[in-house]
């Protein structure tokens, strides 16, 4: 009996590592095409004579539309269709934290954006940033861009965890940091009137994302597409 014990504990013990083993070989899988991406994507500015309004767009990868083929089909890409005589200025940075936007915007040179577009969040959910720094820095963030007397815009992805890329239990750890941090922008972002939240989060019945993987996710199983953008646009559009 206790030899016939130890092989079920091997095999579970073998079972689990392999397990492990296939959750880390797909991250980097994703982390090596991601790279890639990332490389050959260019941030979506324009920058029209005579602009009539002056739209700023900063934050992480999504940000600079990592993911959409052509730049035009990324949030900032999608603003300079529907506002053709809008100078949009982009400094998103593939990579950055919420500590990261703060710093950008502290360094940018104020100017009289009529509207500022705020995409982050997402990597200090995956990099598990602690919540008490997630809003503070997010408070100090949002108190910095409402003195712009600018219409402020924030959102970040939605539910995290059902990424392509991340598999459970991963998956549900991820999720459920998507929603404290949701909670948290919404509390936040709630003390402004100037600044509004887009929530992007969706039951997974009613997540068109979970319908289609390969039409909204990129390659790299954590991006979006240019469609994975449009779905988001079209959410935002409502906050305009």
């Amino acid at each position: 009996m206790h030899h016939y014990s130890l092989k079920i504990i091997l095999i579970v013990f073998y079972c689990i590592a392999f397990y492990i083993l296939f959750l880390t070989y797909s991250i980097y899988q994703s982390i090596n095409i991601s790279q890639k991406i990332i490389s050959t994507t260019v941030p979506y500015e324009q920058h029209p004579p005579n602009p009539e309004i002056y739209i700023l767009v900063a934050g992480d990868s999504t940000a600079v539309g990592v993911g959409a083929i052509e730049n035009i089909n990324s949030v900032a890409g999608r603003l300079g269709t529907q506002f053709p005589k809008a100078d949009i200025s982009n400094i998103g940075v593939s990579g950055a934290k919420l500590k990261d936007l703060l710093l950008m915007l502290q360094e940018q040179k104020i100017k009289n954006y009529n509207l500022v577009v705020l995409q982050i969040g997402a990597n200090d959910i995956t990099h598990n940033t602690p919540y008490d720094i997630i809003r503070k820095e997010l408070s100090e963030i949002l108190s910095l861009t409402s003195k712009l007397n600018s219409k402020v815009i924030i959102f970040t992805s939605g539910d995290v965890g059902r990424a392509r890329v991340f598999r459970w239990p991963l998956s549900s750890i991820i999720t459920s940091r998507t929603l404290k941090v949701r909670e948290i922008f919404i509390e936040e972002a709630s003390k402004y009137k100037n600044v509004s939240y887009v929530d992007l989060y969706l039951d997974r019945n009613d997540d068109p994302f979970e319908k289609n993987l390969k039409k909204y996710y990129a390659p790299d199983s954590f991006h979006l597409t240019g469609d994975g953008y449009g779905v988001w646009y079209f959410f935002i559009q409502k906050k305009l």
